[in-house]
């Protein structure tokens, strides 16, 4: 089924690409962080971890997977609460 012109198996590559890039960022932060022993990016590292499993929860929805989806999407908002919690208030 094609909505705004784009295929179910379409969706479902772009956002594939999008999390692997989002996973790449993530562990690309954590490295840096292990590795200069330097905390600075950790709200950072922390945004974009809640970004990927709000992506990964996207992408089971299109493989209707609800129970993966519900889990993933409660994931993300957990690590947003505490984001914001942590480094806003």
């Amino acid at each position: 089924m094609k909505v705004n012109g784009i295929s179910g198996t379409g969706r479902l590559r772009i956002l594939t690409m999008l999390r692997f890039i989002v996973g790449l960022l993530v562990i690309g932060l954590s490295g840096y962080g292990l590795w200069t022993e330097d905390f600075r990016a950790l709200p950072f590292m922390l945004l974009m971890l809640g970004f990927l499993m709000f992506v990964t929860g996207m992408v089971e929805i299109e493989k209707r997977r609800g129970a993966y989806s519900i889990a993933h999407f409660l994931t993300a908002t957990g690590v947003f609460v505490f984001l914001f919690y942590t480094y806003v208030m």
